[in-house]
């Protein structure tokens, strides 16, 4: 077994042979990037957006909750209208349940 003659302990052994390295962090750890500042304007920016998407998230909330908007009614013109089957809207026949029959 050799020793590791490189080191503070001269004569101790290091657990690994002297021709090769030891482990190194990965590339993106070495290198050296900009800092990035964040800003008070810029979480200003944020807060703003995320009120945003609050509101758009009530107000869809809100729609779903009121349920489905009710037909326009229609508006009488001046010609009157009649079906094939000759009758009115308000001469429709009653209808009855299917346990009734």
């Amino acid at each position: 077994m050799p020793l590791d003659r490189q080191g503070i302990n001269s004569g101790a052994w290091s657990g690994r042979p002297p021709h090769r390295p030891g482990p190194q962090l990965p590339a993106f750890c070495r290198t050296r990037r900009p800092t990035v500042a964040v800003t008070a304007s810029s979480l200003v920016g944020l807060r703003g957006l995320v009120l945003l998407g609050l509101a758009f998230q009530l107000s869809t909330l809100l729609l779903v909750l009121a349920g489905p908007v009710p037909p326009r009614p229609v508006s009488s013109t001046n010609t009157v209208f009649r079906s094939d089957a000759g009758t009115d809207a308000a001469e429709l026949p009653p209808v009855t349940p299917l346990s009734d029959r």
